[in-house]
């Protein structure tokens, strides 16, 4: 088995673990799975994803600053700039560790590469920051 299969089979666990509600474990597995990455794992796009994961995971057990980390490592890679989610979620750690400026310059951005779907996409969640937003910048 080359190392792709590995870390698409870790990634599979993880997504299990995960919709099981066993964030930990994900993390876990995920980092099994990002361990194997070669150098430079810019190059790798299993590296982007498995940042994203691990930083959502965390983000679910209210590790915030774990969170953050990761989220903030997965923008170094490309293409992570033009992700939504990954600014809304950034914009939800920032918010839930009082630093509202930053969360909104990350909300805001997640709004303007996807409008307010992003908000509805997420339930509760996205209706109280979309309202957040809404009252900050008048959408």
């Amino acid at each position: 088995m080359d190392i792709h299969d590995q870390i698409e089979r870790y990634c599979e666990q993880g997504n299990d673990l995960f919709d099981e509600d066993d964030f930990l474990g994900a993390i876990a597995i995920w980092q099994k799975a990002f361990d194997l990455i070669v150098d430079p794992d810019e190059d790798w796009n299993e590296a982007l994803w498995l940042k994203v994961s691990i930083g959502d995971s965390f983000y679910m057990i209210d590790e915030y600053e774990k969170s953050l980390d990761s989220l903030l490592d997965a923008l170094n890679y490309p293409e992570a700039n033009e992700n939504a989610f990954i600014h809304f979620r950034i914009g939800q750690c920032y918010y839930q560790l009082g630093d509202k400026d930053s969360s909104k310059n990350s909300l805001l951005k997640a709004y303007m590469l996807t409008g307010k779907e992003i908000f509805d996409d997420h339930e509760e969640e996205g209706q109280f920051f979309y309202d957040f937003l809404s009252s900050e910048v008048n959408l």
